[in-house]
């Protein structure tokens, strides 16, 4: 399940997919979009590490990859899931074990977020980071996405500041230097495995 800038960020940048749809993280807890309804005519599997709406299969990826085949999904959808991840190192490891070569990988984690447990919550993640992670992709141009719909920011070579630019600064009572906030971001990704 996703926010309006995921389901955007997908329908703009992998808009067909011809093939098996993985989507972890899945569960539909009443405030998130379907990227299921993006990709109507595929087979798609929505794992989860509890049974809900939404939820074909109970999977946890940190562990193993439970019945799901090998090298066989075209697309691998994970969205704001890897941060709720106590090891996900090993979740990188699995995922990639299911992607089929050529098959491709959309990531979506925060980078400037709360604090929101589901049941934990224990990293934040840079573009760099998640290229760590997944080293048998390779990625496109990374983007930010904030929490106003359809603000995508790409982060190429010239523009890696995109974050810092968009911070705010606000007068403080005691006159001191201005306090310095940046908005909501999150990396959104997408990568073809080797």
């Amino acid at each position: 399940m996703g926010d309006r800038n995921q389901i955007i960020f997908l329908q703009r940048f992998a808009p067909v997919v011809s093939g098996p749809i993985l989507e972890i993280g899945s569960k539909d807890y009443g405030s998130t979009s379907s990227f299921r309804e993006i990709y109507p005519d595929c087979p798609y599997i929505g794992i989860d590490m509890a049974p809900g709406a939404g939820v074909d299969a109970v999977v946890d990826l940190e562990a193993g990859i439970g019945p799901l085949p090998e090298r066989h999904f075209q697309l691998a959808v994970c969205c704001s899931v890897l941060e709720h991840v106590a090891k996900p190192w090993k979740m990188a490891e699995n995922i990639t074990r299911v992607v089929a070569p050529g098959g491709r990988l959309y990531m979506s984690v925060p980078w400037v977020w709360r604090y929101h447990p589901y049941p934990d919550d224990y990293f934040r993640f840079s573009f760099r980071g998640i290229i760590s992670l997944f080293p048998e992709f390779v990625w496109d141009v990374p983007h930010y996405s904030t929490n106003v719909e359809g603000e995508l920011i790409a982060v190429t070579e010239d523009n890696k500041g995109a974050d810092n630019a968009m911070a705010k600064f606000a007068p403080r009572e005691d006159g001191k230097a201005p306090r310095k906030y940046l908005p909501y971001l999150m990396v959104n990704m997408l990568g073809v495995r080797r």
